[in-house]
């Protein structure tokens, strides 16, 4: 769990998924390169669709890093904390939408 939420925070992560995500989107489900079969298009919609959820902010995520300048550094820190979290619900919460997660919940 603390490394998906260190991907997900960090954004040099974060752009090098979109590209490869992209790469594949490009493909169309078609042979790449490689002449090797890409992986399923629908997949990947999904997965891009799950990206860029987290690039999107929302209202809550907003609202604490506009209080964080406010605030002492140790809660500054739980902050962002509450920031990660809240961007790791909103990734479960479109994944369970998109169906990635049948299997599990």
């Amino acid at each position: 769990m603390g490394k998906i939420e260190k991907i997900l925070t960090d954004e040099e992560s974060m752009k090098q998924i979109s590209e490869l995500a992209q790469m594949f989107m490009d493909g169309n489900g078609s042979t790449g390169e490689t002449g090797k079969s890409l992986p399923d298009t629908d997949s990947l919609m999904k997965l891009t669709g799950i990206m860029s959820t987290l690039s999107q902010g929302d209202k809550n995520t907003e609202l604490i890093n506009a209080l964080k300048p406010h605030l002492k550094e140790e809660r500054q820190k739980k902050a962002d904390r509450a920031v990660k979290i809240l961007r790791l619900i909103s990734v479960l919460t479109t994944a369970k939408e998109k169906g990635l997660l049948s299997d599990i919940i």
